[in-house]
């Protein structure tokens, strides 16, 4: 019997106070230790009732309390811990947790299948649950009897928290007071032995969280009537022009605030939802209206600290320390971050500045990251690399740097409402005694007992960060001073204890922290970046000159100095973009790994007020600009591009800021360290970024490899400077493509005819809302399907509509590829996918998997080594998901198969032969129909519309199943049966811009694509692209396709013949590449079947194993009872999350105010095995639209990589269009074992779950 350890926990009713501005949760509901209950039960009973009008009564406000947290539960790898359970609320609830055993009867927190309910009665009901930890990390727990994924549902409301599985032998204490911790988001751990102590901090993300303020946050309005001051002096008639907080179609004005009903009381109007970190939030607005309250008061100066608002959102020398955790740390501590995604719908991304971290803890393999995508119910646990990477995980990363670094979601609405955070580094001790500039006192914090001696303590001459810093609370964040090799006249001097603190010998773009490692003289590559503004068409139709245009003709870039220069200035180069003589595209530099970049950014933006758009809001004046960069290393207080905590204001100045700072600080010198070969940086501003991003303002920096030299495709003779293509020439004689993909959304478009005025495509609610808008481009370029009129068969054919006007890839026949993938802009989730070519997950690992496609969210990069040779023709890159598609996220990669006169070849072209010659007798042949066929997807539900593939031999409510051996050739022969193109249909689900489900021309012709195998792109890719034959079969006709299957793995098959149409009403299926060795039988008679989602697999070695095959799908249209005219309604209102969704054509839907997997027989696949079964599942998301899945299965865990035994997880995240997973387990004892999405709103509620049974031997 394990070791054990027991915690008394109960559900309480809670209000919960996200802010200090009034948002909160007045039906909060959370999981606490039963030691703390009767405190909590004094903050409900005090809780404020009617509750205060945070503009009027701001000082009787409720404010934040320390007990009202994610409940974090620890124990050591190896324990028993027993929950004894109480339910203090007034419904059902109970205890369902990740990652660890646990038997599912008693103890899986609700109901499952046969297993019986393990949820506790309301108003005192008990249980008891017994967990047994087997691995380190991190696991979420919820509320399993609850599973409503709206404002009724326990998780929405706080009912979660996450159980933490500590080192073996390890103890854990309080940060600030060094007593033993029994539980607490922030601990210092301390594990047995020689392994070093580390400061642990557990960060829950939340969305969709109800705000019962009955005001809701600001969100200020200007007007360019008579604007604020521009060169500090006061505006035409006196006063300053304050904003409109309120907007009148955005919840009321500054009078009523848009109150409905007595504040307090169940008639308060509704808010937009709440975005929180650890129960709390800290949104831009509110701060605006505190800059605002300031202002009225005389407490900061109008002039010196005047701001639009944004570029001082993070700032705490105007503010004050957010609402949400500030964690703590001594540079060279080690660091360990447990991240949770707590939250029922939105896939965020998480990223911390100046740090960085290994995908895998402890695998050096595994890419170097600092943001990451995670979906609802996954938690991860991540290192901070050091400087012994990857012994030494610290805080400060490698350069040991001391500041403020701002974690926060990526999705900048999500940003902008609150989900920040700060991770605060010190470079002295604190023993409690210190106060921060606004006179709060800073809270002791221990040092780590393995460090090798304790951080100095303060003194007058060296007070440490902040207290060396110039400036008196509140004040605008001060400007950084300059260092001694900077040029004349760039920034102020500084005081003597500033230059008291400087590192040894700054240089230009450093100050308090040397980026290079000691005794190291690393040679500098300089860049001179000007930022500007000016017109960038995404979209020019070809032809007669009649077409049309979509451009951003307020778009904002960096450009080079040399490239303005070159132009005659800014002012000509802006000329050059209206009158189309000149394009351009996201700016694009390299370094070499080791090489330090010195970048000198001007900010040649314009000034004054900028009038609003039907995308923008005014502006009412130029604020500052910075540069704010990914993955290198950097001196966050000068260099991070933005003004965050107490750190300097980091950026440059326009006109606007006044004369004295726009001569010290027009130009500004970056300091930036390429210490690994990371591939893709991203970095963009930091300052405006909600209304810069979405312009274009962002951009990648290429480490590549030490030594190498960059040029230009088509004279290799010519090095490059900015380019999103190159070939990469590298020390050993060997060379490489590069082709850089920039993604983007939120772009604010306007389309223009022949002599029309522009009209906004997609524009939002009002100028400066943050609802999903304007449309998606690559490169500040998009090729609209919209604009390829006709059959939808032939939208990617350059032989009908000509090659795309998107980056399209030149190349030859066995020549290696490089594509560095990045998000640049703005809120959603995007996947990146390829006909015909792959790569390994791990660009270092040959082990990790091929993968084609892959997920990816703003700020994330990624980089796909296309090594294996592959074949002349046409290989289409795209956004696979239909909204991303249908507006022209799609190009081409074309491997001539002769020498162009233009394209000279690089090293190894035309050399490997890219597929073994077709042998007949190793070919597995397949018949499959492509028919229309209503699809019965529960009692309730069907699609009348719905097309199948149908092959001989397998079920007919099930997709299309193939299976066959590794070494084998897979001949599929395809049968068009459709009898004609299927109908339009205005309930379709509908897409973001420029369509109508009711006109839309659908296609006859049907394909089948494969992903991940190998053939020749030119005849068996089944899709019709670029020069490439027509791959698609046209009515009453057959095409023949060959494909090579060389790795195990599952496939998906998708019909490409309409990918507006045909994918979401059924054409989607997959092919499972079995091991050489292995046969698969059916699970119900025992034959041999190479048909079917469930096979069980048998072989010469080892147990039999129970394969399933899950094909995940959304954006579908299911009807009534198949009435044609009853389609099913939408529960949301976004394009992302339109349709209805499914598995293997069945969705087993829930009762939306009672959901429940009490069903023995849900509809959906249910997999039978026995105790200590082994047990494959494959997930091929066949997904429609954008909107990330998540999965989960009840009890189980598995590798996080397929390649690895450990670290291991209980849920996925990020699964989108393409996405292929394979999770092996083994069956545990007898009971129901739900598999699932995470995703409450509302992929359960619409049916996405099932059960595994395992049934007594």
């Amino acid at each position: 019997m394990a070791a054990g350890r027991t915690y008394d926990v109960v559900a309480l009713p809670v209000p919960i106070a996200y802010d200090t501005w009034g948002d909160h949760d007045r039906d909060g509901m959370i999981y606490a230790l039963a030691e703390n209950e009767a405190e909590l039960r004094r903050i409900a009973e005090s809780w404020p009732v009617p509750f205060p009008d945070p503009i009027h009564e701001p000082d009787r406000l409720p404010e934040p309390h320390r007990l009202v947290r994610p409940l974090v539960l620890r124990a050591q790898v190896g324990e028993r811990v027993v929950v004894r359970f109480r339910n203090e609320l007034p419904r059902r609830a109970g205890i369902h947790v990740q990652g660890v055993r646990y038997d599912v009867h008693t103890a899986d927190g609700g109901a499952v299948g046969r297993n019986p309910d393990s949820a506790a009665e309301p108003d005192g009901g008990r249980r008891t649950y017994e967990w047994v930890c087997d691995a380190e990390g991190v696991f979420f727990f919820h509320d399993l009897a609850d599973l409503r994924g709206g404002e009724e549902g326990s998780q929405a409301h706080g009912l979660f928290g996450a159980l933490v599985v500590e080192p073996e032998g390890a103890a854990w204490t309080d940060p600030v007071t060094g007593a033993p911790l029994v539980d607490g988001l922030y601990a210092d751990v301390h594990p047995p032995g020689e392994d070093k102590s580390f400061r642990e901090y557990v960060v829950f993300m939340q969305d969709e969280t109800d705000n019962h303020n009955p005001v809701p946050p600001p969100h200020p309005v200007y007007v360019c009537e008579r604007p604020r001051p521009h060169t500090h002096s006061v505006a035409a008639g006196g006063e300053r022009l304050k904003p409109v907080l309120w907007p009148e179609d955005h919840g009321g004005d500054d009078g009523d605030h848009g109150d409905d009903g007595e504040p307090g009381d169940h008639g308060e109007p509704e808010h937009d939802s709440m975005m929180l970190i650890s129960y709390r939030t800290e949104p831009m607005g509110w701060r605006a209206l505190a800059y605002e309250q300031m202002l009225d008061a005389g407490e900061i100066d109008p002039v010196r600290d005047q701001i639009v608002g944004e570029e001082q959102h993070h700032s705490s020398w105007l503010f004050g320390d957010p609402a949400t955790p500030v964690l703590r740390a001594y540079r060279g501590d080690r660091s360990r971050i447990r991240l949770v995604h707590a939250g029922v719908k939105e896939t965020h991304v998480f990223h911390l500045h100046l740090h960085q971290w290994r995908a895998v803890p402890a695998n050096a393999e595994s890419p170097i990251v600092d943001s990451i995508t995670i979906s609802p119910q996954q938690a991860f646990s991540f290192e901070t690399i050091g400087e012994d990477e990857p012994g030494d995980k610290q805080a400060g990363s490698v350069q040991r740097a001391t500041g403020d670094a701002i974690f926060h979601c990526h999705l900048y609405p999500h940003f902008h409402s609150g989900m920040w955070g700060i991770w605060r580094v010190f470079d002295v001790l604190q023993d409690g005694s210190g106060r921060y500039p606004d006179g709060t006192p800073i809270e002791a914090l221990q040092p780590l007992p393995s460090n090798p001696e304790p951080p100095p303590p303060p003194t007058p001459g060296k007070p440490g960060f902040p207290a060396f810093m110039p400036g008196e609370f509140p004040q605008k964040s001060p400007r950084p001073p300059r260092t001694p090799h900077m040029p004349d006249g760039m920034g102020r001097e500084p005081t003597e204890l500033e230059r008291a603190a400087f590192c040894e010998d700054p240089q230009p773009g450093e100050a308090f922290t040397k980026v290079t490692p000691k005794d190291v003289d690393p040679p500098v590559r300089r860049y001179h970046f000007v930022v500007m503004e000016g017109k960038i068409t995404y979209f020019r139709s070809r032809g007669d000159g009649h077409g049309t245009s979509w451009h951003d003709h307020r778009g904002v870039f960096f450009v080079l100095k040399e490239e303005v220069d070159a132009a005659g200035g800014v002012e000509d180069f802006r000329r050059q973009l209206e009158d189309g003589t000149r394009e351009i595209q996201p700016i694009t530099i390299r370094a070499g790994k080791g090489e330090v970049l010195e970048l000198t950014l001007t900010n040649a933006l314009p000034t004054g007020c900028r009038e609003e758009t039907a995308f923008d809001a005014v502006l009412p004046f130029q604020p500052e600009c910075g540069l704010h960069v990914h993955l290198v290393k950097f001196d966050p207080l000068v260099a991070d591009g933005a003004s965050v905590g107490w750190n300097y204001l980091s950026g440059t100045a326009t006109a606007d800021q006044g004369p004295e700072d726009h001569a010290r600080y027009n130009s500004w010198i970056y300091r930036w360290y390429c210490d690994e070969e990371f591939g893709a940086v991203f970095f963009h501003d930091h300052l405006l970024a909600n209304e810069r991003q979405r312009h274009g303002l962002f951009g990648c920096m290429v480490a590549e490899p030490k030594g190498a030299v960059w040029v230009d495709p088509h004279d290799h003779g010519r090095e490059v400077h900015n380019a999103t293509q190159a070939v990469v020439k590298l020390p050993d004689g060997s060379a490489f493509r590069e082709q850089v993909l920039g993604v983007a959304d939120f772009v604010p478009l306007f389309e223009h005819g022949p002599g029309e005025e522009g009209v906004p495509i997609n524009p939002p609610a009002f100028p400066g809302a943050f609802d999903d808008q304007g449309v998606m481009a690559v490169d500040y370029r998009c090729e609209p399907l919209h604009e390829r009129p006709g059959d939808p068969a032939n939208w990617f054919s350059s032989k009908v509509h000509g090659d795309p006007g998107t980056p399209v890839l030149r190349g030859y026949p066995g020549e290696r590829i490089r594509i560095r993938l990045y998000q640049g802009s703005h809120e959603e989730q995007h996947s990146f996918g390829m006909h015909g070519m792959r790569w390994r997950a791990w660009r270092d690992d040959p082990d990790s998997p091929l993968r084609d496609q892959q997920t990816i969210g703003i700020s994330e990069a990624f980089n796909f080594h296309v090594d294996e040779t592959f074949g002349p023709g046409d290989y289409l890159w795209s956004l696979a998901s239909i909204d991303d598609t249908w507006l022209g996220c799609w190009g081409l990669f074309r491997l001539h198969d002769s020498r162009q006169d233009d394209l000279p070849p690089l090293p190894g072209a035309f050399e490997d032969e890219p597929l073994p010659p077709y042998d007949p007798a190793k070919a597995r042949r397949y018949h499959v129909r492509a028919v229309a066929r209503e699809i019965r997807y529960s009692d309730q539900r069907t699609d009348p519309y719905g097309l199948v593939y149908v092959v001989e031999g397998a079920p007919e409510d099930e997709p299309l199943v193939l299976r066959c051996r590794v070494g084998e050739w897979v001949e599929v022969t395809l049968a068009n049966e459709l009898g004609g193109a299927p109908p339009a249909t205005p309930f379709d689900p509908p897409l973001p811009a420029k369509d109508d489900p009711a006109d839309r021309e659908t296609s006859a012709r049907v394909s089948m694509h494969p992903s991940l195998l190998r053939y020749d792109v030119r005849v068996s890719d089944g899709s019709w692209i670029g020069q490439n034959e027509d791959g698609t079969v046209r009515p009453e006709e057959s095409k023949t396709y060959r494909w090579y299957a060389d790795v195990p793995g599952v496939m998906l098959l998708q019909d490409r013949a309409d990918v507006r149409t045909h994918r979401h009403r059924g054409l989607v299926g997959a092919l499972v590449v079995e091991p050489s060795d292995v046969t698969p039988y059916d699970p119900a008679t025992g034959r041999e079947r190479w048909v079917g989602e469930q096979a069980i697999l048998r072989g010469p070695s080892g147990g039999p194993v129970h394969e399933l095959v899950l094909v995940l799908q959304d954006g579908l249209r299911q009807y009534h009872d198949g009435d044609e005219t009853q389609p099913v309604r939408d529960l949301e209102d976004e394009p992302e999350d339109s349709g209805q969704k499914a598995v293997n054509y069945r969705s087993a839907h829930l009762l939306p105010m009672r959901p429940s997997l009490a069903d023995p027989e849900p509809g959906t696949p249910l997999l039978e095995c026995a105790p200590g079964d082994e047990v494959r599942l494959h997930l091929v998301a066949a997904a429609d639209r954008p909107r990330n899945h998540s999965f989960h299965i009840h009890e189980q865990t598995w590798p996080m990589e397929e390649h690895l035994d450990e670290p291991r997880v209980g849920a996925l995240g990020g699964l989108t269009t393409g996405s292929l997973r394979t999770l092996s387990f083994t069956a545990g004892e007898p009971g129901d074992y739900a598999y699932r999405t995470g995703v409450l709103r509302w992929a359960l509620s619409e049916g996405l779950w099932g059960i595994i049974r395992v049934r007594p031997r």
